[in-house]
């Protein structure tokens, strides 16, 4: 194991002013930089059940993410706390530093499997790091980490629960994609009903009565090892098939992927973060979906259907209906469809955040790469956020992935 701790000293502007305050009132934190998990494991289990954050910042997610997809990739762990008075902690970082090449990236773990980042949060963290102030720890951070080249902070939401997210009070720019929720209450029915118009809800009865009629049509939580297994494996199966089709990319052939998404769903068991569900028709796999679980919030992350056999039955809706009652009765009120600004979540949704992304350069080296990541950037904000260039881009990409 490797630690490294410095006490960072900052203060507040005076009067409007760059000089910083010296009293016995000045805020005092000590920083400590973790290169194993084992070594912060139980502050972070204690501490992830009082903060502020999201589920992609759980231990258990982030420390399974890294076990199949994040140690293959040579990220090193630079899991950051900050340490307030009477050795609590205000705020857990879990970064990683990646090289590439020549190039050494700072950025969150979890990679692109995480739809929102940002720290964890005390409660209490705007007693200790005032408005204004997080630039200023920032830089004391980036002392007591090893040198690289460029930091990709990315996809960070303004807010952090109820607090303000501090990294964007560094310079940020808009992510491509925006995400979408809606809030359940606690009663489905009612909820359904105003979400769904009069003829939504005709296609709907009338197309599970079709599959009522092929057979015995049921949903599945699967519970023993070998059901979870299987049930994520089809999903798997499927959503691969799928970005094929379109041409997307098909993260889920990448080494540890699959094995991630089958390892935190064991994990968690019928408690815990990561659920998968699934609906049969006759006993055949019709459509799925894997989320996660955390603080009454469902975030829905990965769903598929068999298209191919049972496509116009409209598969997808059924089951994701069936899951967010589920939700309702486990005590959910959001239901959160992430990242993505697919039409078929403004039917349900009534909440749309932005997400932000913060990158600086650290070298020469990395400023030239800063340089090229934000024209990328800027350019796919504009097509995705143009509905006549992505329609078109989607179009095109489909054409490809038919060769």
């Amino acid at each position: 194991m490797s630690l490294s701790a410095q006490e960072i000293k900052f203060g507040s502007l005076v009067d409007g002013s760059a000089e910083k305050t010296m009293g016995e009132g000045r805020p005092s934190v000590l920083l400590s930089v973790h290169n194993e998990f084992s070594s912060v494991e139980a502050v972070w289990r204690r501490f992830e059940k009082v903060a502020d954050g999201f589920a992609f910042q759980t231990f258990d997610f982030l420390e399974t993410w890294f076990e199949h997809i994040g140690s293959k990739a040579d990220i090193e762990l630079q899991i950051v706390v900050a340490w307030g008075s009477k050795a609590k902690p205000l705020m857990i970082l879990p970064l990683g530093i990646e090289q590439t090449g020549t190039m050494r990236k700072l950025s969150w773990l979890g990679g692109d499997l995480n739809d929102y980042n940002g720290p964890l949060l005390a409660p209490n963290f705007l007693e200790h790091v005032g408005p204004g102030e997080f630039a200023k720890l920032w830089e004391d951070i980036q002392a007591v980490l090893p040198a690289y080249d460029i930091a990709e902070l990315m996809r960070q939401p303004a807010m952090i629960d109820g607090q303000p997210n501090p990294f964007l009070e560094l310079d940020t720019k808009l992510n491509a994609s925006g995400a979408h929720m809606t809030s359940m209450g606690g009663d489905f029915d009612a909820y359904y009903d105003e979400k769904r118009t009069a003829k939504a809800k005709r296609h709907f009865r009338s197309r599970r009565k079709k599959l009522e009629e092929m057979g015995e049509t049921v949903y599945v939580h699967p519970k023993s090892a070998n059901e979870i297994e299987a049930s994520v494996e089809k999903l798997v199966e499927l959503k691969s098939a799928a970005l094929k089709a379109m041409g997307a990319n098909d993260f889920l052939a990448k080494p540890g992927y699959a094995d991630f998404y089958k390892a935190l769903t064991l994990k968690s068991g019928s408690e815990g973060i990561a659920h998968v569900s699934h609906m049969e028709v006759a006993g055949d796999y019709v459509a799925g979906n894997w989320g996660l679980v955390h603080k009454g919030r469902f975030y829905y992350l990965l769903a598929s259907y068999d298209g191919p056999k049972f496509g116009k039955f409209a598969p997808g809706v059924q089951a994701l209906v069936e899951t967010m009652k589920w939700a309702v009765g486990r005590g959910v009120e959001t239901f959160d469809f992430t990242i993505g600004d697919e039409r078929y979540k403004h039917e349900w949704c009534e909440t749309k955040i932005d997400l932000h992304d913060h990158l600086s350069a650290q070298t020469l080296k990395g400023q030239v790469v800063l340089i090229k990541a934000r024209m990328l950037l800027a350019a796919k904000r504009t097509i995705k956020q143009t509905p006549v260039l992505w329609e078109s881009f989607t179009k095109l990409r489909e054409k490809f992935a038919a060769k």
